[in-house]
């Protein structure tokens, strides 16, 4: 195993152990890179070393734009990894948003990666987590404060976070790039980046200390999303051997290449771009676009209300849920779950309906499964039936989606586990009066157990981000980052001092849940789940 090395010498450094500042040094296959202490007080200064902003592809730029990533070229010397990289185009999310991070100085040269590790010396190998952000698949970057993955570098894994391209940027299929791809494919670019950023991991991961044979991928929401993808990519195999998702599967019908080009075309539209052209020169054209121009195009074009994977015959051959069903799936341990309450901040309130009217959309939408639906959700319907579409739409996504998803492994003989998390980060329980871009009239809106709850938990960064912390919600940190962690050495989040996680099986129907207490519970959600089942044919 190649190993971290201090070297003083060449990057000016004393080289005397007990001198400030001998700058560290790791060898990856394309040069070295200089990384640096971390010293965060919560831990030992310089007990975990970062490596920020660490190529893992070219930047696709230029001609590169719009195809498969290319691996990132060598430099002599010693290249700094003391910044992270700059985040993929996207939108700036407003500062009213709960998920906004401010202004960023995003770029398309952005295939960057973060690490952690605490692997120095002798104590190594050590399982790797690759982290891949939430956002849609049009924006966040992962670099955020949130995703530091310091705490959990101490806890015995090499943690890597990856920027990977969104939007039109990373999901544009169109037929002139169908026809130049010796696959016969568009689209799925960011998802791509994703499968060379593992590649980087199976390359270059010894040479921090971790092990390339022990290689967990987990990621939230769109994250999640990518996982569940990856899980039954063939393009995937033997590059990672453990899977989290958090709150997303892929089990609801993706586009097909066909569709898929056919929104390609609104967004080359929007650029200027001649429909009857040759298709070299359509993809020539759309490559001299600006990054505005394209992002912009998007938006008007109403291209980016799905930054979307795409069935393409080659990232994936079909349906990830015809994939799953067949078992053909990736055979790996998994650990899937979600929140209580994942759409209270993810989307907005439907129109008032009455009655009648909810009976009628339902029927239209489920059929002879509506009347179960109705059943199931009665109080809900009883209460606003104006917000059962969106609950239900919520629950098909995250809930469904998630029993769905270790159904599917358990029927494999694969190791699955289940999680629901019902418990509200304080950081909403309390809002300003003077905000009612987050709670409308009538006062401030609780948030609950909302979309990407869990990531500061889940990190072990409650005392890094945030505010209104709670001794509570420390050892729910501290438990969640714990069982991910030992999920990413043994394939079993179990361990000494933690509640006992069953593994799943659709006969005891259990899952953890992280409330006001921790531990396993039987038929979360069942009513609801099942109604779903049958209403979406699971």
């Amino acid at each position: 195993m190649a190993a971290i090395v201090v070297a003083a010498a060449a990057c000016g450094g004393s080289g005397d152990p007990g001198a400030e500042g001998p700058d560290l040094v790791v060898e990856t296959a394309s040069g070295l890179v200089e990384g640096a202490p971390v010293d965060d007080g919560r831990g030992p200064a310089g007990d975990v070393l970062a490596f920020r902003g660490i190529p893992y592809a070219a930047p696709p730029v230029g001609d590169l734009r719009w195809r498969p990533p290319e691996p990132p070229a060598s430099w002599d010397g010693v290249r700094p990894a003391l910044e992270s990289g700059a985040p993929c185009w996207q939108r700036i999310s407003p500062d009213t948003s709960i998920w906004s991070r401010g202004e960023l100085d995003r770029s398309e040269d952005c295939l960057y990666l973060d690490l952690w590790t605490a692997a120095a010396g002798a104590a190594g190998p050590r399982p790797v987590m690759v982290w891949f952000h939430g956002g849609s698949h049009e924006v966040g970057h992962g670099s955020s404060l949130i995703f530091d993955g310091a705490a959990l570098a101490r806890k015995g894994v090499v943690l890597v976070s990856i920027n990977y391209r969104l939007g039109a940027f990373g999901f544009l299929a169109h037929a002139a790039l169908t026809t130049e791809s010796e696959h016969g494919s568009s689209g799925n670019y960011g998802l791509l980046d994703k499968i060379a950023a593992l590649e980087w991991v199976r390359d270059n991961a010894a040479a921090f200390g971790g092990d390339p044979e022990r290689v967990t991928i987990f990621g939230q929401s769109a994250g999640s999303m990518s996982v569940c993808s990856l899980v039954a990519s063939p393009l995937a195999v033997d590059l990672f051997h453990r899977a989290i998702g958090q709150s997303a599967g892929c089990f609801t019908p993706l586009e097909g290449l066909e569709q898929a080009e056919r929104r390609g075309v609104l967004l080359a539209e929007e650029l200027g771009v001649a429909a009857d052209a040759a298709a070299a020169d359509i993809a020539a054209a759309m490559r001299t676009a600006s990054a505005e121009d394209v992002l912009a195009g998007g938006g008007s074009s109403g291209w980016s209300d799905g930054s979307k994977t795409v069935v393409d015959g080659w990232y994936l051959p079909d349906q990830p849920s015809a994939i799953y069903a067949r078992g053909d799936h990736n055979r790996v341990p998994m650990m899937v779950g979600f929140m209580g309450d994942e759409s209270r901040a993810l989307f907005a309130a439907g129109p008032p309906l009455e009655r009648l009217e909810l009976e009628r959309q339902l029927e239209e939408q489920y059929g002879e499964a509506a009347a179960g639906l109705l059943t199931a959700y009665a109080a809900e319907a009883e209460m606003a039936p104006g917000a059962v579409p969106g609950l239900i739409f919520s629950d098909t996504i995250f809930g469904w989606g998630s029993r769905t998803w270790v159904r599917h492994v358990a029927a494999a003989d694969g190791d699955a586990y289940l999680y629901y998390i019902p418990h509200a980060p304080p950081v909403f329980r309390l809002y300003l009066p003077d905000r009612p871009d987050l709670g409308g009239e009538g006062g401030p809106r609780r948030m609950g157990a909302y979309h990407s709850g869990d990531l500061a938990y889940v990190f072990g960064n409650t005392d890094l981000v945030g505010i209104n912390w709670e001794d509570w919600d420390h050892e729910i940190a501290d438990l969640l980052s714990s069982y991910w962690t030992n999920f990413a050495k043994t394939g079993d989040p179990n361990g000494e001092g933690l509640p006992e996680w069953p593994r799943y099986q659709p006969e005891t129907d259990h899952a953890l849940v992280v409330g006001d207490t921790v531990g396993a519970e039987s038929g979360v959600l069942k009513e609801k789940l099942d109604a779903l089942d049958r209403a979406l044919g699971g």
